[in-house]
């Protein structure tokens, strides 16, 4: 029988991802939660592809700088990943003081990126091709614990029949559920933002998909210009804290 420490029993129970934006985390405790899907949305250039690559970073960190010394996916449908701008935020984060202070385990910047594995998806067709092979990669690889989809919603409205949407969403879905619950993944999805149109003739900016893919989602953090906010809808979203600049 394996004996553990509470420190050690606090951290994997609690297993998060920091997000490095400081009132996001103290929200939520830490960060992102291990086996959870959580989806970032925002209008072009409010961060969300950057927010990403950092998740693919912290998420190597010790338990207890709130990371989980584990691996991630990165799945690409806007061609928005750049690797020379995850490269300079490895070597930040490496050099950070109070990382450098953690432990000796701390892998170095190129290390880092070994860790992030990259998928291009050209197509719908293509992301969901990619999905159903991380069973493959799991297999291979079972220290990932964090896959990226960015974007789900470029990748689905790349289709002209509104059907063939719907269809593919649910296709997505089914197979992000399967993986979560056998592998205890943490998923973390980008969308985007488009004005709805409501009652008295009154516009409002919502996340794109709809109702249906709202469902699958356990928080939807909002990257807006005057701060976070964590909210299903446009209406319930609450704020959270600003956002630095």
């Amino acid at each position: 029988m394996e004996l553990k420490s509470a420190k050690c029993l606090k951290y994997a129970k609690s297993a998060n991802i920091a997000t490095d934006i400081s009132g996001l985390d103290q929200y939520l405790n830490g960060g992102l939660q291990q086996g959870k899907v959580y989806e970032l949305v925002g209008r072009a250039g409010s961060g969300k592809t950057q927010l990403c690559m950092r998740l693919c970073l912290n998420i190597q960190l010790p338990q207890n700088e709130y990371g989980s010394e584990a691996k991630a996916i990165y799945f690409d449908t806007r061609k928005d990943f750049d690797p020379i701008r995850l490269k300079e935020l490895a070597e930040e984060l490496v050099t950070r003081p109070s990382v450098r202070q953690t432990s000796g385990l701390l892998p170095t910047a190129t290390e880092m990126l070994r860790n992030v594995f990259y998928v291009d998806c050209h197509t719908a067709a293509h992301l969901v091709a990619g999905l159903l092979n991380c069973y493959k990669y799991l297999a291979r690889e079972p220290n990932i614990k964090l896959i990226i989809v960015d974007s789900i919603s470029f990748a689905i409205r790349s289709l002209d029949n509104i059907l063939a949407r719907t269809e593919l969403l649910m296709e997505l879905h089914t197979v992000m559920r399967k993986l979560q619950m056998k592998h205890n993944l943490t998923f973390v999805l980008t969308n985007n933002l488009a004005f709805r149109r409501k009652r008295r003739r009154r516009f409002e900016l919502e996340a794109v998909l709809g109702q249906k893919h709202a469902q699958i989602i356990n928080k939807r953090i909002w990257l807006m210009k005057n701060g976070c906010f964590l909210g299903k809808w446009s209406k319930t979203k609450r704020f959270i804290c600003k956002l630095s600049t």
